[in-house]
């Protein structure tokens, strides 16, 4: 068999039918699931987002111990 001759039967198989076919249709399963995934942590990152910037204000001073508060606090212990 000559090259030509292995080029065109080559060439008529590899056009008579495709390379790889899923008839299981589990590769389009798993990137419908991967898809629904990212866009579910892309809308759930928005909300974050959106949280942040229209949500109420914290005053986190008084959430946290102050010097004044825990001096206040031994000198009535002792």
């Amino acid at each position: 068999m000559s090259l030509t001759e292995l080029r065109t039967v080559t060439d008529q198989a590899g056009a008579s039918r495709p390379v790889f076919v899923d008839s299981t249709g589990r590769r389009a399963r798993w990137l419908r699931v991967l898809t629904v995934l990212a866009c579910l942590a892309f809308v759930l990152y928005l909300g974050a987002m959106a949280t942040g910037l229209f949500g109420s204000s914290v005053d986190l001073s008084t959430a946290m111990p102050s010097v004044s508060a825990s001096a206040s606090v031994s000198a009535s212990a002792g």
